[in-house]
């Protein structure tokens, strides 16, 4: 098994960081009413076949695999792209209806993805979205949203709207298995991936230029090694990735498993890098003005999707006991 991408699949890599640096760069996050994806640039995105990277040939999408799908979101994740991006792919890839699928593959129906709290649902995506995702480890279900009653609740993170609804219509397509969560669990782990990246990046170029007591600051121990682990951190996480997303594709038997440590390990790189790159930026680090805060948003939203630290240890924990 290989453990880093390679030939074809890091020319889709760069394809992917030049497309979505320019059609939805981080700086958008400065500007008013910046949150989700609009009905123009969802189209675009699907007529760019974004959306159907991991969707068989045969059912009109790319026929690529889990590798080329983490590549994608890694690149998505290092500009803040919304949830709504998200929840488009996973649902591309369920909707059995040819097509329901061919319009969720090109962008003219959008999906918000649907959280659960309580007996209530989170809707995280845009206002125009009118199909909603919810998955689990065992089932994925497709619910139309046109019409539904929702409440706006204030988001923390700007890339991303938020709504309360009650209740949900009967769902109009549902598929069992863990097939759709593994797509949102690695999509959720490559862009916080791309966040870790993006905070070391900018720390990096800081240290560079920034001068204390007549020297750059990146001389200085107290900011050479945190941006040492920093480094360490996007290394573990990035390698666990590339794994879990070779496991998949090979359809390996511990899948699962890689997939969960690779998830809990995107989120500490990417939690811990996010704050650390705050911290060393000084006041300038919380202005915002500045690119720091809106990766912490972005990781401390994405952290909550997919799975977290509490199912990893329930999933070790159930292995255990079976052996």
């Amino acid at each position: 098994m290989y453990l880093a991408p390679e030939a074809e699949e890091l020319e889709i890599a760069h394809a992917a960081a030049a497309f979505v640096a320019d059609a939805m760069p981080i700086d958008r996050l400065h500007s008013p009413d910046c949150a989700d994806m609009n009905p123009a640039l969802r189209q675009l995105f699907g007529e760019m076949g974004w959306f159907a990277l991991a969707v068989p040939e045969s059912a009109g999408g790319s026929g690529l695999s889990a590798v080329e799908h983490a590549l994608f979101f890694r690149e998505v994740g290092r500009q803040c792209g919304p949830v709504d991006v998200l929840a488009q792919c996973p649902a591309a890839n369920m909707a059995a209806d040819g097509e329901l699928k061919a319009q969720i593959v090109a962008g003219t129906r959008g999906v918000a993805l649907l959280t659960a709290d309580g007996d209530a649902h989170r809707v995280l995506g845009s206002v125009v979205s009118d199909l909603g995702l919810v998955v689990t480890p065992s089932e994925a279900r497709l619910h139309p949203l046109a019409g539904l009653d929702t409440a706006t609740r204030p988001s923390l993170d700007p890339a991303n709207s938020m709504r309360l609804a009650s209740e949900l219509p009967d769902a109009m397509e549902r598929v069992t298995g863990d097939h759709i969560w593994r797509l949102g669990q690695l999509g959720a782990a490559a862009m916080l991936v791309g966040i870790a990246e993006a905070a070391l990046d900018l720390i990096v170029e800081y240290a560079k230029i920034r001068e204390t007591f007549g020297r750059k600051i990146g001389s200085w121990q107290a900011v050479r090694h945190p941006c040492a682990d920093m480094a360490v951190r996007v290394e573990a996480a990035r390698s666990q990735l590339w794994y879990a997303a070779a496991a998949v594709k090979q359809g390996r038997a511990d899948a699962t498993v890689h997939l969960d440590v690779a998830k809990h390990m995107a989120n500490i790189a990417a939690l811990a890098n996010t704050d650390t790159n705050i911290q060393l930026h000084g006041g300038i680090g919380v202005t915002d003005e500045h690119n720091a805060h809106l990766l912490l948003k972005h990781a401390l939203l994405l952290s909550r999707l997919f799975g977290a630290k509490r199912m990893l240890l329930g999933r070790l924990l159930d292995a255990r006991l079976e052996d």
